[in-house]
């Protein structure tokens, strides 16, 4: 088993304002001496934790291991970065669908290109490529040069991996035409060329969207996001009735599911881009990576741990505050803030074990208990004047409709002291 390529793209031209990955040190929420504090405290754990995996694979004949609970702790550990492309490759069930398709994604890499503009997702793809990581290294023009003002974005379009991100995501449009293509999914493809190769990433990103995250989060109704998101504030509402009392302003989770479409806290408008984004842009980068690496292996049930782990791990300054536009800001603000991701991991998985924990069987026995109330409610609608049954409409119409209610909370919001 060869790591070289892994090893290549995991130092990313080095730059003292820049992590190993090629995304800038500081943000809005972290300043950089912070994080090389963290990085002076991380880089010795990791270094080990690469020493203990090399042996792990050494010992294995340079295979990766079945799973076990021993190779589970390992994953919730860390993966080292120029390991950890092949471990999602490979525990994610991607290398396999890979192995038995060998050549397809070229054929389909074809038929995108004769296809050209007839692809109806191709125009939005288009706007999306130039938007994905603007102040990452590998996906800047010129990223060895100090100021890249002057670039035009046809030089980013000439980028080798913003040719890469096209051709996976026109690719994956022909693929899986049920979905063709949604916002995000740019985001999570950029974050898979990172660690892989082009073909690699293809099969990864469909294994991903088709085999571990749940039907219909992605295509046009987006009705897997809406039930998740109802699942998750049921979860919050059963685990932390403190904090949900403190969003929902004291209502019970089945006082708000009643109104559909509108009745969950503004707050689930966070938290549901949270699942969407699988917290690309929400957490700092390398909390993100941990995240993934336990969802590759652990499936779609990492999502729901890692957000109640976020809020247990933040109750303190959620319960801090009163006004629900604070309550809000408190939520949107909070995870930008979690740099250090053994302590997000370690919170999660160990200190709140107890809270965290959620099966994929309790996962889907709640999102059948919302969809079976929510069908006997549809089925109850009255009837209007005019005859036809009262719809919400479609479920986009039904996250829009919320979407500019939470947009009013997040510029109001910004007036709001911190």
């Amino acid at each position: 088993m060869s790591f070289t390529k892994q090893t290549i793209q995991t130092q990313i031209l080095h730059h003292p304002h820049r992590d190993q990955y090629g995304f800038l040190k500081s943000s809005q929420w972290i300043s950089e001496d912070a994080f090389n504090g963290f990085e002076n405290y991380y880089a010795p754990i990791m270094k080990r934790r690469s020493l203990k995996w090399r042996q792990l694979l050494a010992e294995n004949d340079d295979q990766w291991p079945a799973r076990s609970s021993k190779i589970k702790r390992y994953i919730r550990k860390g993966i080292p970065p120029e390991l950890r492309g092949q471990a999602w490759l490979h525990y994610s069930g991607a290398k396999a669908k890979m192995d038995a398709n060998k050549g397809v994604y070229y054929d389909i890499v074809q038929q995108a290109e004769a296809l050209g503009s007839q692809n109806e997702n191709l125009d939005i793809i288009e706007r999306d490529l130039h938007r994905t990581f603007p102040e990452n290294n590998r996906f800047r023009p010129e990223s060895h040069c100090q100021n890249n003002s002057s670039s035009s974005p046809e030089d980013k379009m000439n980028i080798p991996i913003i040719k890469s991100l096209r051709r996976v995501l026109l690719a994956f449009s022909i693929y899986t035409p049920s979905i063709g293509y949604c916002q995000s999914l740019n985001y999570i493809a950029g974050m898979l060329l990172l660690f892989m190769d082009e073909e690699e990433t293809f099969w990864t990103f469909v294994t991903l969207i088709n085999d571990i995250l749940p039907p219909n989060t992605y295509d046009v109704t987006m009705e897997g996001a809406n039930v998740d998101q109802n699942v998750l504030m049921i979860l919050i509402s059963e685990r932390f009735p403190h904090l949900w009392n403190r969003m929902s302003e004291g209502k019970s989770f089945w006082e708000c599911e009643e109104q559909e479409g509108t009745g969950m806290p503004t707050c689930s408008l966070v938290t549901s881009h949270w699942f969407l984004t699988l917290f690309i842009n929400i957490l700092p980068i390398e909390s993100v990576l941990r995240v993934w690496d336990c969802l590759f292996y652990d499936g779609q049930k990492v999502l729901f741990r890692v957000a109640l782990g976020i809020f247990k791990l933040n109750e303190n300054e959620i319960m801090a505050v009163h006004d629900p536009l604070e309550v809000f800001q408190v939520i949107q603000n909070m995870p930008k803030r979690m740099v250090d991701c053994h302590k997000l991991i370690d919170g999660t998985y160990l200190q709140y074990a107890s809270a965290t924990r959620v099966s994929d069987e309790e996962i889907r026995d709640r999102r059948e208990l919302f969809k079976k109330r929510r069908d006997e409610r549809r089925r109850n609608i009255p009837v209007q004047k005019g005859g036809k049954l009262l719809k919400r409409g479609t479920m986009r119409g039904a996250i829009i409709h919320r979407a500019k209610e939470a947009r009013y909370f997040v510029e109001r919001a910004k007036t709001v002291r911190k």
